[in-house]
């Protein structure tokens, strides 16, 4: 028994000098950095001072696994310091040559591929929706005088029916419809009909009114006719924000 603990003493003190070397052999290292201009977080010191460590860890326990522990007092200030330091974005003094040139290229990337304003906006395209064959004169494309809103003041009530009418699903359609209930016309969304008042309504509940209407028969006439003891219910009335 004595035998064996005078050779676990001195494979002890075999380790305990084995790390004092590297312990060394880790200040010379960080020295020569230092006066080569390399700092308590250069990356090589740092490798190097994880390896010894785990080296040690090793030879001090070859079959059993350490887990990590917390930082200590016991450990080196520059490992402390770069364990509480927050990511920081490289900066120009620490980049290599090679890593600068990939930094940039990557930013360039991240700018050109960068999401812009119009992205979110619906592409606008034409399609016709009855193509008939026409001469090479005849105007192939809407004319985008018609996106000006200030155009459909000037339009008259017919016309401003027919783009109603024909060209639903469009802007022009919001903006006819819109010019309409500015000249006081109401939408009824059961007879899908404009309705103006000719009169003052002679019967006003909160539910309908009732009295003289000038309504535009779009379906036999396309005109305007009178439709007189009429009830309006407002269920039926279209009255979305323009």
């Amino acid at each position: 028994a004595a035998a064996v603990a005078q050779q676990q003493a001195q494979h002890q003190a075999q380790q305990q000098q084995q790390y004092a070397q590297q312990q060394q052999m880790l200040a010379q290292q960080q020295q020569q950095q230092l006066q080569m201009g390399g700092g308590p977080n250069d990356p090589s010191s740092l490798l190097s001072n994880l390896s010894i460590q785990d080296s040690h860890q090793q030879q001090q326990h070859p079959n059993q696994q350490q887990p990590p522990q917390p930082p200590s007092h016991h450990q080196q200030p520059h490992q402390q310091q770069q364990a509480q330091q927050p990511i920081q974005p490289p900066s120009s003094q620490t980049l290599s040559l090679d890593a600068a040139s990939s930094y940039l290229s990557s930013l360039g990337e991240s700018y050109h591929f960068m999401t812009k304003r119009n992205d979110s906006e619906r592409p606008r395209s034409y399609a016709p929706r009855n193509p008939y064959p026409t001469p090479a004169s005849y105007p192939s494309q809407p004319s985008t005088i018609f996106d000006n809103p200030s155009i459909f003041e000037k339009l008259g009530t017919d016309c401003l029916f027919f783009i109603f009418y024909y060209q639903q699903g469009t802007y022009q359609q919001y903006l006819a419809a819109r010019e309409l209930k500015k000249q006081s016309w109401r939408y009824h969304k059961k007879y899908m009909t404009w309705f103006q008042r000719h009169e003052e309504p002679k019967v006003t509940t909160d539910e309908y009114e009732q009295g003289t209407y000038v309504y535009f028969d779009y379906e036999s006439g396309w005109c305007q006719r009178v439709k007189a003891e009429f009830r309006f219910e407002y269920a039926f009335l279209e009255d979305s924000l323009i």
